[in-house]
């Protein structure tokens, strides 16, 4: 009778035998081997679909052994979801091929804790070394749960699928339908599981060249220019220049451009403040005609769009970077301006350091910078100097990771804080071919017009 029933099956009864798949009691009884001793059976009826296992039985594989034989080494190990699947495996001549003792769970466990998967710690020694495992369960649903919680649990990289034949969900129905070849090709055909982040070249999409555009300022552009998705840093001493700079370098790219710029700018009252020196920028002049004021706010809604916390509201990094967001989608910002970056709300976690703090947070800005494609500036303090010292990268407070990690930094320095020369080095540029190249250019700022007009070097006594 039990060879009828693996005929039907297109299993061949010899095989069977040969692994000690038996009937007993009207069940067929399939023993689970570790070693030379069965420590588990599953019985099957023989009139349905009822299944049971030795009360006490080990949670093993099926066929475990072959896990353990170093002869079969540089063969990928075959996991199916029953014993029917790996029999139709080993019958086209696949040999190290194992089953799973409890088929599929009712829900997808993921990484939670569970014992449903205990034969994977009993197998764990044999599990180690496989180079590469063909997770070949049933093409349903609950076969999909399956071969997600065992990928997660053996390793993703290592692990493949297999896609059936149509008409087909298990290896046992490729070798009803197809034959021995069908099984063959099914397993032949195993593509590796997906894995987030893993590409060929050929796979990964266009890679949009991003060029950078000039600031505006001729005499900056050989050493900075303006690129979507960079991350730009600027730093000085607080009343040495930083702030008027990047208003005359933001009012030029709105002017040139047509952008709109984003500004989270915490020293400066948006309404009086900002308005007054972008009102003074776009008119050259101050002004009290009303005419020529209201053509100047005009111009300001035009192109600047404001990020300015409540008074209840904690303009901690999360606000800060909802808020960015918002101006980008509502707003069409193209650049941004975090000015200063210490007067935001820092919330850190007491088992984070300060400079652990400051490398996340830059990553997330830098990652928001690519995601939105957009120009990400931060006007960070640097730590106090002795005696008007003139300060780099890695002078700014909390971390030097604000000179590793920045694709552009600049240093905006005075001899003096009311000197109208300044010294603007742009210390770093990570692509020199598209942003320019490091160097040092010098600028008088007119306080009227609010902005830098270029010197050349030789003209500055003292410039290198």
């Amino acid at each position: 009778m039990m060879n009828e029933w693996l005929e039907r099956r297109k299993i061949d009864p010899e095989l069977a035998h040969k692994f000690g798949i038996e009937v007993h009691g009207g069940e067929i009884r399939v023993p689970y081997f570790v070693g030379s001793e069965a420590v588990n059976h599953k019985y099957r009826s023989l009139t349905d679909k009822r299944h049971r296992q030795d009360k006490g039985g080990v949670k093993a594989f099926w066929n475990y052994n072959v896990m353990t034989d170093d002869t079969l080494a540089d063969q990928p190990l075959i996991i199916t979801e029953g014993e029917w699947d790996a029999l139709a495996a080993i019958q086209a001549g696949f040999v190290r091929v194992v089953s799973v003792p409890d088929g599929a769970p009712s829900t997808e466990i993921g990484d939670g804790e569970t014992t449903k998967y205990g034969y994977l710690d009993h197998a764990r020694a044999a599990l180690r070394d496989v180079r590469e495992i063909i997770i070949a369960v049933d093409g349903d649903e609950a076969g999909q749960r399956l071969l997600n919680d065992l990928a997660l649990r053996l390793g993703k990289a290592r692990c493949k699928w297999v896609k059936y034949p149509k008409g087909c969900k298990d290896l046992n129905d490729a070798l009803m339908t197809y034959g021995e070849r069908g099984v063959t090709e099914t397993i032949n055909r195993a593509q590796y599981v997906h894995v987030d982040g893993v590409y060929r070249m050929s796979e990964l999409p266009p890679y949009p060249e991003r060029k950078g555009v000039s600031t505006g300022m001729p005499w900056l552009d050989p050493h900075y220019r303006v690129r979507m998705g960079d991350f730009a840093v600027i730093t000085g001493i607080p009343g040495y220049g930083k702030t008027t700079f990047v208003n005359d370098l933001c009012c030029r790219l709105a002017n040139q451009y047509g952008w709109t710029i984003g500004w989270a700018s915490f020293e400066q009252h948006p309404q009086a403040d900002h308005r007054r020196a972008l009102r003074n920028w776009y008119l050259d002049v101050p002004s009290t005609n009303a005419d020529l004021i209201a053509e100047a706010d005009r111009w300001i809604d035009r192109h600047f769009s404001f990020i300015v916390p409540s008074d209840e509201e904690l303009a901690s990094l999360d606000w800060l970077l909802d808020a960015m967001a918002t101006s980008v989608i509502r707003h069409g910002a193209k650049v941004l301006v975090v000015d200063p970056w210490n007067e935001i709300d820092h919330v850190r976690d007491n088992r984070i350091s300060q400079t652990e703090y400051v490398g996340m947070a830059i990553k997330e800005l830098k990652r928001f910078a690519r995601k939105f494609d957009v120009h990400l500036i931060v006007v960070a303090h640097p730590a106090k100097l002795q005696g008007g010292e003139e300060p780099g990268l890695y002078s700014i407070s909390d971390s030097a990771h604000w000179a590793n990690k920045a694709d552009v930094g600049l240093v905006i320095h005075k001899e003096d804080p009311t000197d109208t020369l300044a010294k603007i080095t742009v210390k770093k540029s990570r692509y020199h071919e598209h942003i320019g190249r490091p160097g040092t250019v010098y600028a008088h700022y007119n306080a009227d017009t609010r902005k830098f007009v270029g010197v050349p070097p030789e003209l500055v006594k003292g410039a290198a």
